[in-house]
């Protein structure tokens, strides 16, 4: 057995949810699949959701943080491209995306959506309310797909639909 820490952990959640679904990924399964004890596990993560939220930390990770230096709508487009990815990569980790931002990585993304939506000249609360609506827009306009329907033309007209209703929204 390799050695166990965090990442071996996460590793191993992530290859039962690969394998099996979220709903198998416990804190019993991960253990088997490592081959220590359930009670091994409780060193790195003291529950089945701090186990989620490290998955959860791990999927924002894999997301092509935009730049946030460039235009603020390419920056959004490419981190909704970039969750598309991700989703359609591994559909099982879509619920992990709608929990609460916990861990570096998590909040990595949530600044750059952040900045993006700053520099774009949004004010402070129009910032937090885009935040959770242009995140609920991308997980709908990725959730067809996620049922075997790809569509990537379908994401890109909802992406052009979001553009231009923000830039409506700056324009008041």
């Amino acid at each position: 057995m390799a050695s166990l820490n965090l990442e071996a952990v996460v590793d191993a959640a992530v290859s039962v949810a690969d394998e099996a679904g979220l709903d198998a990924v416990s804190l019993r399964r991960v253990a088997a699949r490592l081959g220590v004890t359930p009670m091994a596990l409780y060193r790195y993560v003291e529950s089945k959701n701090d186990l989620l939220d490290a998955v959860a930390d791990r999927l924002y990770e894999s997301l092509t943080l935009p730049d946030t230096t460039g235009e603020w709508w390419h920056a959004l487009a490419e981190l909704a491209r970039s969750t598309r990815r991700v989703l359609l990569e591994r559909p099982w980790a879509a619920p992990l995306f709608a929990r609460p931002l916990r861990g570096p990585h998590a909040h990595a993304v949530d600044e750059a959506l952040q900045r993006a939506l700053q520099d774009a000249g949004f004010s402070g609360a129009e910032v937090r309310e885009l935040h959770d609506q242009l995140s609920n827009m991308t997980f709908a306009l990725v959730a067809p797909e996620l049922h075997g329907k790809r569509n990537r033309a379908a994401f890109e007209r909802g992406l052009e639909l979001l553009h231009a209703g923000l830039e409506a929204r700056l324009a008041t």
